[in-house]
């Protein structure tokens, strides 16, 4: 059987139909705004927390620690890095959480000592039953035993983190250094707490804002439209218009 012959414009329409879809010129995913990448970063942070706080718990308290215990990312918290909650019901129930600092926790390092911290504590309270121990000898018992299992981790008893601050103003006096997470402070109307008299530089890139115009007064704005008002016009005494 003979076949029939296709003209030109068949086949190009035949291979049309036929051709895949054209390639992704870039090739790149879509860039993510800047609030994304912040947000998805908390939420790693967030993730690699619980995550930690399983693994220590089950290796070196030996669950001990109630599973329950919620880790709570505190954005106020500015004054220290974690802070440990712990009550005890009528029903002998514990009731467990640990507050951490979202503004001072910006690396996985902190996140592993403080959450171990205040782990050492939730220890003391419940597995010892020493409600009124802080940062004694049970306490650093408990921490020997964390940093013994993990050389990554540093216990202490305090938290010595330096806060980044997003703003910062330098006395031009006494140099004293002043951060704050938002432009809270007005150094047209404040001076250094420190030596009552310096005026606060910020260390940051400000908006220089053009001078504002003054609006004119009522009167004068009257005397302005009376004026254009009257070239307008003939006198009746001189001409016609």
């Amino acid at each position: 059987m003979v076949q029939p012959k296709l003209s030109g414009t068949a086949i190009a329409r035949a291979r049309s139909v036929t051709a895949s879809p054209a390639p992704n010129k870039t090739g790149k995913a879509p860039r993510m705004t800047k609030k994304a990448l912040l947000q998805s970063e908390l939420e790693r942070r967030r993730n690699y927390a619980q995550a930690f706080f399983n693994e220590m718990n089950e290796t070196v308290f030996g669950s001990g620690i109630p599973a329950g215990t919620t880790l709570e990312w505190n954005k106020r918290l500015l004054t220290t890095a974690g802070r440990a909650h712990w009550r005890k019901t009528r029903e002998g129930v514990h009731v467990t959480s640990i507050q951490l600092a979202e503004k001072i926790l910006d690396c996985d390092e902190r996140i592993r000592n403080t959450l171990s911290h205040e782990m050492c504590h939730l220890a003391c309270w419940i597995i010892d039953g020493a409600p009124t121990e802080n940062h004694g000898s049970l306490f650093k018992n408990w921490a020997k035993k964390v940093m013994r299992k993990r050389s990554d981790i540093e216990v202490t008893t305090k938290h010595n983190y330096d806060i980044k601050y997003k703003y910062e103003w330098k006395c031009a006096t006494c140099s004293k250094i002043y951060g704050r997470h938002s432009k809270s402070i007005k150094p047209e109307e404040v001076v250094c707490a420190v030596c009552k008299e310096g005026q606060l530089v910020p260390q940051f890139e400000t908006r220089r804002t053009a001078p504002k115009t003054p609006k004119p007064k009522a009167d004068s704005q009257n005397a302005a439209a009376r004026s254009r008002g009257t070239s307008n016009t003939c006198s009746p005494s001189i001409h016609s218009c």
